[in-house]
């Protein structure tokens, strides 16, 4: 059988869709969970393929949504921003991560191709994580209650039944509404970072080159089974006129791979990495943005399918 590189358009379009019918009766025959994902990462690369063919495939798109300031001009407009001047912040005594550490892989933050949304921690988003699981539980212990001890009152049946099956969907609900209060926002098209409010404190601006990443010790449960990498944003400057905190924390702790790739994706002098691929084709498929809290940006749907909801293009800008 000939290679891909050796096959011309038609045999490659025929051979693709044999394929595809092949994935089709694996499914039909009750495919294990494991050659399902085998087959939709088959899938996948296909479809890739058959964008290669497309000539929109290389088209070189137009830029003009992206920046094209210096750090010192987008300093001055963050400063514009924030209504007020910045000033140093004391010396960080702990010891700064790199910025172009690509090693290893996690799970990359929420992404649209415009934004990368990060949460914070300790942030709302523990509340909502607490409620969804204290809430169901608490519910079944006020239900078996209830039905074992016929002295209760009947309003304790219903507020189980209510935290069993209504409260998590609430809670929920919320937690996506609110999920912009904890964002560390990373816009590559203004190329500013903007922080998330806290208690004392409202968001402010900032360009990326004065923020940096250190990285924590690694939490690890009693037993070993699970871990958990701390980490925190410090920045060298801060607005005068705002109370500050000399950490921004972040939610899982992140690590030294996250924080490089935040910092690739920011520069907007070569495409979006690969990295971010997966999470900006779940916001487009969604249609929310990276903060979950509006639709998918108008300006980054050209680089997308609308069927298969995948990248369809060589370089995202």
């Amino acid at each position: 059988m000939k290679e891909i590189k050796d096959m011309t358009h038609e045999e490659i379009h025929n051979y693709l869709a044999k394929r595809a019918k092949e994935r089709q009766v694996l499914y039909q025959k009750g495919a294990t969970e494991e050659e399902k994902r085998e087959a939709e990462l088959e899938a996948y690369s296909d479809r890739r393929v058959g964008y290669c063919l497309s000539e929109a495939y290389y088209e070189d798109l137009p830029k003009d949504h992206l920046h094209n300031l210096s750090y010192e001009e987008r300093l001055a407009k963050a400063e514009e921003l924030n209504g007020c001047k910045f000033k140093d912040a004391k010396p960080c005594k702990d010891a700064f991560a790199p910025r172009d550490a690509f090693s290893g892989s996690s799970y990359p933050s929420q992404c649209d191709g415009r934004v990368v949304s990060v949460p914070r921690s300790p942030g709302l988003w523990s509340l909502r994580l607490h409620g969804l699981v204290l809430g169901p539980i608490i519910g079944i212990c006020l239900l078996g209650v209830s039905m074992t001890d016929d002295s209760m009152p009947a309003w304790h049946s219903w507020l189980g039944l209510f935290l069993l099956t209504a409260f998590p969907l609430i809670m929920y609900k919320i937690g996506n509404a609110i999920r912009i209060v904890d964002a560390i926002e990373f816009n590559r098209h203004t190329g500013l970072v903007r922080t998330p409010y806290t208690l004392f404190r409202k968001p402010f601006y900032i360009p990326i080159e004065d923020l940096e990443y250190v990285v924590g010790p690694e939490v690890k449960n009693m037993r070993g089974s699970a871990s958990m990498q701390t980490g925190y944003l410090s920045c060298r400057k801060y607005p005068e006129h705002y109370w500050f905190g000399n950490r921004i924390g972040i939610a899982g702790g992140g690590d030294a791979h996250d924080w490089s790739q935040m910092n690739r994706f920011m520069d907007i002098t070569q495409p979006i990495n690969r990295y971010y691929y997966k999470a900006m084709e779940y916001t487009f498929k969604k249609n929310r943005n990276a903060h979950g809290n509006g639709p998918f940006p108008e300006v980054m749907k050209k680089y997308f399918d609308a069927d298969d909801c995948q990248v369809n293009r060589w370089k995202v800008w």
